[in-house]
């Protein structure tokens, strides 16, 4: 269970640093897909669905991180927003979602990108 949990927290960590390149290299790019979430119910659902894996391997794998309390209480919090996500209408989320993709101009995704690649990179750092 441990190495599963690992290897869904280092494919999260990627990915999250994969975004951070993605708004870093190509800030209007990222804010259409930001547009896109929620966009249908197999977007959303799919969607959630990763973000409880990423929430349940934060959980699984905090007593043997780096930070076992972070990790606890950011796996439950991932999967209580997730599943919050789940249930409220689909409009509010898109809704959501669409107003801060109009509101983030290119310049503030590009200066915010290296936070999300710090994430990705710490969440592997403390997962190890």
């Amino acid at each position: 269970m441990q190495s599963a949990a690992l290897f869904a927290i280092m494919l999260a960590g990627l990915w999250l640093a994969g975004v951070g390149l993605l708004m870093a290299m190509r800030p209007e790019r990222f804010l259409h897909y930001l547009r896109r979430t929620a966009a249908t119910c197999r977007i959303n659902a799919s969607e959630q669905g990763l973000r409880l894996l990423a929430g349940a391997a934060l959980v699984v794998r905090a007593e043997a991180s780096k930070l076992p309390p972070v990790f606890e209480a950011g796996g439950w919090f991932i999967i209580l927003s997730s599943i919050a996500l789940l249930v409220i209408p689909l409009r509010i989320h898109a809704g959501y979602a669409i107003f801060w993709a109009d509101t983030l101009k290119p310049g503030v995704v590009r200066a915010i990108a290296p936070i999300s690649a710090a994430l990705g990179f710490g969440l592997i750092y403390a997962a190890l």
